[in-house]
């Protein structure tokens, strides 16, 4: 082997071990993190980013060092460390989830709604564009949320995100335009992401939303169709209490009281309700009886 290929070869391989160093780095400050220790997580990915090999390895761990920062109510440590960010994408994504995160909404929209996310590396535009249609929301444009939402739900590539879009969308459409129509279609959009009967709990909720408009509609036949996509037996707690009522409802909506009352009493039985949930039950049958008295 010659001196050049012997030179190339061992470059490549301490950027190997580099890599697979940072990679056990981050697996055991990830634990930190998972296991409630931000503020050890902190301090590792800080370290982590002070020796790292690229700009792609201190772009991750400063992100991380952020995050920590930001639950430990550390506000203005977690902008210092995600403007110390080298990768202009990654530090503006950041700096808009911690601005998010703590509700600082018309300080994002200052920043960054004129920020052209379309041309930033795909792997950061759904967060980020999830991050400004939030803020938008909560500062009732409907429009510009609507907007970014739908492109939150195209770019993002977790499981997870892009359901909580089509929710927020749905919501966003529902509430702020009062557009029932384009809110049915974003919620099924949600409920596409339904598996086995199961799902999120953003999937669960947009099951519940488009049952209700179809209700309010007098489509009683299609309500209960969407919430039968749902297997109840999966359901506890306050999701298994809001199926079994939305049954109720729309059973009750449908003249069919008797039905309704059997559904908020199958309520009263789900594991884990809470006493809140019960009484509301127990006041909705006591209502539906006086009724047929």
């Amino acid at each position: 082997m010659n001196k050049p290929m012997m030179m190339a070869v061992v470059v490549l391989l301490c950027s190997v071990l580099a890599q697979a160093d940072y990679l056990s780095d981050r697996k055991a400050a990830l634990a930190q993190v998972q296991a409630g220790k931000d503020a050890e997580a902190l301090t590792a990915f800080t370290n982590m980013a002070a020796s790292a090999a690229s700009e792609l390895q201190k772009s991750d761990a400063l992100e991380q060092a952020a995050g920590c920062a930001n639950r430990l109510k550390q506000y203005d440590r977690a902008l210092e460390l995600a403007k110390a960010i080298p990768i202009p994408a990654v530090s503006k994504k950041c700096r808009m989830n911690i601005l998010q995160a703590n509700k600082k909404y018309s300080e994002l929209i200052a920043e960054f709604k004129t920020e052209d996310i379309d041309q930033w590396p795909e792997s950061a535009r759904g967060e980020a564009f999830f991050s400004r249609g939030q803020a938008f929301v909560q500062l009732k444009d409907g429009p510009a949320a609507e907007a970014d939402l739908r492109k939150a739900a195209e770019y993002s590539r977790e499981y997870h995100t892009p359901g909580n879009a089509w929710l927020m969308l749905g919501d966003t459409c529902r509430n702020l335009l009062k557009d029932d129509k384009k809110a049915l279609a974003a919620y099924g959009e949600g409920i596409k992401l339904v598996s086995g009967g199961g799902g999120y709990s953003y999937t669960l909720a947009a099951v519940l939303s488009a049952a209700d408009i179809l209700c309010k509609q007098g489509k009683y036949d299609e309500a209960l169709a969407g919430l039968g996509k749902i297997d109840l037996k999966k359901q506890t707690g306050y999701w298994g209490v809001a199926f079994y009522c939305a049954y109720g409802e729309t059973l009750a909506s449908q003249g069919k009281k008797t039905e309704a009352i059997a559904k908020f009493n199958e309520a009263l039985g789900v594991k884990d309700a809470t006493d809140a949930q019960k009484a509301a039950c127990e006041k909705r049958v006591k209502e539906l009886q006086g009724k047929t008295e």
